[in-house]
């Protein structure tokens, strides 16, 4: 199993896929920390554009 990373999260949830809190503990806290601002980030502006790899900060 590879490792998990925030960019793999981030495509499964654009993907329409869930993650659980077992996935979430497997992060790193600097990924958690990012993966937690854009999820902020996404449903702020996330109504504009639904990838946030394509939303500017």
């Amino acid at each position: 199993m590879s490792e998990l990373t925030h960019a793999i999260v981030l495509e499964r949830l654009e993907a329409g896929n869930s993650i659980n809190l077992l996935d979430m503990k497997n992060l790193s806290y600097a990924d958690l920390n990012k993966l937690f601002e854009d999820i902020k980030y996404w449903k702020v502006y996330g109504n504009v554009d639904t990838k946030v790899n394509a939303l500017k900060r």
